[in-house]
């Protein structure tokens, strides 16, 4: 590896030492380093996938969600670090970068690979809106005080017509984070499928299915629907209107992240999210 990228959240203070401390590091191991702000807003999504060998992410969460946006397809491989207070993707901690970083240099830990989704909205026959998700894509309702109604296809098969406050499309990454919060299970990250989770929903039957990856699925908001908003990994967001359609499915593209050695998948949803048993921190 000759050449890294670190994205640094320009809005955490903490993170500006530690990018300086991780930047001095890899140069002393003769690696040209670029170092790039990100601010938390739009913006950073009209970064240019960077020309480089390996990624480094310093924030939380959100800001390993820019990442992989910006780094889809490229095959670059991420290193999360967490500087915030909490990160459930981001299973690095600062102090413990060097250890990662050394092990996936000399091989003693490899890459994971994430899958993604990609979302379009279809307007009048033609696409006006889409994006990839690591996350999630969250059809939600624009007014509180009103329910949406929607029309669900797997495949173009009619699945459901739903009323409630909308719906989460979610990938197993994706799964321990808005879904989570909205009633969905909870999926081991290296399985291939998605969530499908209706938000609130009228009826007490339309509870939330995981399909397999290969699944097409598409929303139709009918005219006598409320409004809504389409919201891509809680930074982008887009208003619907009645009459669109909404395609879902598996992108081809994928985001690969180091694993840290240290970490395992259930000892993360145990420490982190309190799975069979209380927070720990």
């Amino acid at each position: 590896m000759k050449k890294i990228v670190i994205f640094a959240n320009s809005g955490k203070p903490e993170v500006l030492s530690v990018a300086r401390e991780m930047k001095d590091y890899f140069e002393k191991k003769g690696m040209t380093v670029v170092k790039t702000d990100l601010s938390s807003g739009l913006k950073d999504l009209e970064i240019p996938a960077p020309d480089a060998d390996l990624a480094v992410s310093l924030g939380g969460d959100g800001t390993v969600l820019t990442c992989a946006y910006i780094l889809r397809g490229t095959g670059i491989p991420l290193i999360p670090v967490k500087t915030g207070t909490f990160g459930y993707i981001t299973d690095t901690q600062a102090s413990e970068y060097k250890a990662v970083f050394e092990a996936f240099e000399s091989g003693k830990t490899g890459t994971v690979a994430r899958m993604m989704l990609d979302a379009s909205v279809e307007r009048a026959g033609k696409v006006c809106f889409s994006t990839t998700v690591l996350n999630d894509v969250a059809l939600t309702a624009a007014s509180r005080a009103r329910m949406v109604h929607l029309n669900l296809d797997i495949d173009g098969v009619n699945a459901a017509e739903l009323k409630g406050d909308g719906i989460l499309i979610a990938t197993p990454t994706g799964s321990t984070a808005y879904s989570l919060a909205a009633g969905g299970p909870v999926l081991d990250a290296s399985l291939q499928g998605i969530v499908i989770n209706p938000v609130c929903p009228f009826t007490m039957s339309s509870r939330p299915l995981v399909v397999g990856s290969d699944k097409n699925i598409t929303i139709r908001i009918p005219e006598q629907s409320g409004r809504l908003s389409l919201t891509a990994d809680g930074h982008l967001g887009f208003d619907l209107e009645n009459g669109d359609v909404i395609h879902v499915c598996r992108s081809r593209h994928e985001v690969l992240l180091v694993e840290n050695p240290e970490r395992k998948f259930i000892e993360v949803l145990r420490d982190k999210l309190g799975w069979a048993g209380g927070f720990t921190k």
